[in-house]
């Protein structure tokens, strides 16, 4: 895969899970304060509910890892140490 997909798949993912853990948290806030979580009547519900932003937040981490490891590998344009030395009429 080319650096540029993986940077894409990456940012892809972070925004999903950063977005996601955002909305979740947000949601379940909303709900306590008002009262109206189904896991009052179901202890299995209150567990799902509360492996969404754990979910979103590992999206994310993946999210992050892909870019950072593709922001880390040389690019094609990368200069060689061999491309960095002058013209072999300047060497002595």
């Amino acid at each position: 895969m080319t650096r540029q997909v993986l940077i894409a798949i990456g940012i892809a993912l972070l925004s999903v899970g950063g977005t996601g853990i955002i909305v979740a948290l947000a949601w379940l806030t909303i709900n306590k304060i008002h009262g109206t979580l189904p896991y009052f009547y179901d202890t299995h519900a209150e567990t799902l509910l509360f492996v969404l932003p754990v979910l979103l937040l590992t999206i994310a981490i993946v999210g992050a890892a892909f870019v950072s490891g593709a922001l880390a590998s040389p690019s094609k344009n990368a200069r060689t140490v061999r491309n960095l030395h002058p013209h072999t009429r300047f060497h002595a």
